[in-house]
């Protein structure tokens, strides 16, 4: 398969639908991004360095985008391209990381936040995937399990958990965690993304990301729960790891299969 902006082929024929979607989890989540920046600088009650957690989540936010606005026109050219040439196809592993570092921007809970319209974003993403899974499938050696850890992917992605605000004693523990739960699991994601797009997604239920989400999502869960327990997280969490089990039981089963 030809990744690097070259001709169309029947492999990469939803290119150009692929790439509008993943332009529109650009635009969207960049749109909500920057609105809360901006009613943040001009509001009278709360401001970028009020509080510790303030500096951290507005400063990350703002090196996110930063950083996004410099690698789509410097990295992803094929990308910009494949929008309006359907014989260009993205640098689809580029392309995964930069929705990766635009990721972590989404995962900071600023003021004024407008968390439905982050999710419509998430749903042109994942409509993204759904499309690069369709143009890979033929080629799967199980389309079953292609499918399988596309819902495996889909559910982990909904089960990072966002860094809030937490008002609890000794709070800064918690937004430590809460920021080491989002980095980490957003560079999971975006690492198995690359795989979905690169046409590597047959079997993406690794165990170290399994056990790390399981692991981050039940201390910030536990941590927080005498404030506010995060139902969804615990909810997507739960879906991930009984995904993920039942999926290892099954593949494994069909591999024993397989090999007799």
């Amino acid at each position: 398969m030809n990744f690097d902006g070259g001709i169309m082929t029947k492999e990469n024929k939803f290119s150009t639908a692929i790439s509008w979607l993943t332009l529109a989890y650009f635009v969207i989540l960049l749109a909500e991004r920057v609105q809360s920046l901006v009613r943040i600088a001009v509001s009278q009650d709360v401001g970028f360095f009020d509080t510790g957690f303030d500096i951290f989540a507005n400063g990350v936010t703002v090196v996110s985008l930063l950083a996004v606005a410099v690698m789509l026109p410097a990295g992803n050219k094929a990308f910009l391209r494949s929008l309006v040439n359907r014989a260009c196809v993205p640098d689809y592993s580029m392309l995964a990381i930069t929705s990766g570092v635009m990721l972590i921007s989404g995962m900071m809970h600023t003021e004024f936040t407008i968390a439905p319209v982050q999710f419509v974003s998430y749903g042109a993403l994942i409509a993204a995937m759904v499309l690069r899974t369709i143009e890979c499938a033929p080629k799967a050696e199980s389309k079953c399990r292609l499918w399988y850890s596309l819902v495996y992917l889909t559910l982990f992605s909904m089960a990072i958990p966002v860094m809030y605000h937490s008002h609890m004693e000794n709070s800064v523990r918690f937004h430590i965690v809460s920021a080491l739960a989002a980095f980490v699991l957003v560079l999971f994601f975006t690492l198995m993304l690359r795989r979905v797009y690169i046409g590597e997604a047959e079997d993406l239920l690794f165990i170290i990301p399994a056990v790390v989400m399981a692991a981050l999502d039940a201390l910030v869960i536990a941590m927080r729960w005498n404030e506010e327990v995060n139902m969804f997280v615990l909810i997507f969490a739960s879906l991930t790891a009984v995904t993920f089990i039942v999926g290892k039981i099954s593949f494994s089963a069909a591999s024993a299969r397989h090999k007799r």
